[in-house]
């Protein structure tokens, strides 16, 4: 059994026991699927407080390794980070289909709003018009994944019920025939994630997240949306594949 560190200046025991099942999840000694043991149970093994126990498990759970069930127990949910192939335009719910993953929306939100000065200075637009800003907290497998902010033109005719677009955008704007995304340019950097991001995916303010900003049009050429993503940098990345053949 592991053996915590009580000498001054280590790590908060919370902190090492999370650490402690962390490795084992990623390591595949704890697979998916598999229960951990109860705050009890780590407690008596641990030696240290039901806080302490309960703390440890409430920091994996925030870290989408785990989700607890009341009166079910403990159970490993992580899976391997999602990768998303940039040489093909799709949506975030076709993104979680093709990798075997289900997609969800854990909360939605559309007003209908100018572009504040550092949005549209990012994407070199208006602050002038009024569009449809839509923020959704999107998830794979119930695993919160991305904070997105997205902006629409009023000629997308978006409906403003949340319910109704709490899944795919882009089947909603096939179906209105103001088209797709046919063309994009995106952007991606690695940050630390904003209060706002903090609080949408609950994650940890010095947790990094990947970054990407999305413009997109439509096949002919008009601006269909304006994308702003904050991905968890620990649970996805991206795949490029380029070729000098002519």
């Amino acid at each position: 059994m592991e053996h915590l560190n009580t000498e001054k200046g280590a790590k908060a025991l919370y902190i090492q026991i999370k650490d402690i099942y962390r490795h084992k999840i990623l390591n595949g000694d704890l697979k998916l699927g598999d229960r951990i043991e109860s705050e009890l149970e780590i407690q008596q093994k641990y030696n240290v407080s039901r806080i302490t126990a309960r703390q440890a498990i409430l920091d994996l759970e925030k870290e989408g390794m785990v989700k607890r069930g009341r009166g079910k127990g403990t159970f490993v949910i992580w899976r391997p980070g999602i990768e998303e192939d940039l040489m093909h335009v799709s949506s975030f719910t076709q993104e979680m289909e093709a990798a075997g993953r289900v997609p969800g929306t854990s909360s939605v939100s559309i007003t209908k709003e100018y572009l504040d000065k550092d949005t549209a200075q990012e994407f070199n637009a208006s602050t002038d018009e009024l569009m449809y800003c839509v923020r959704r907290v999107r998830t794979a497998d119930d695993i919160k994944i991305v904070y997105m902010v997205s902006y629409y033109p009023l000629e997308t005719h978006l409906p403003m019920d949340p319910e109704r677009i709490r899944n795919s955008i882009y089947e909603i704007l096939d179906y209105t025939g103001s088209g797709v995304p046919t063309h994009i340019v995106e952007k991606i950097r690695a940050e630390l994630p904003n209060e706002e991001t903090v609080e949408a995916l609950n994650i940890s303010k010095t947790q990094p997240i990947l970054y990407r900003s999305r413009i997109g049009y439509s096949e002919d050429h008009k601006l269909v949306e304006l994308s702003k993503c904050y991905f968890r940098g620990d649970l996805y990345s991206y795949c490029i594949t380029t070729s000098n053949e002519e």
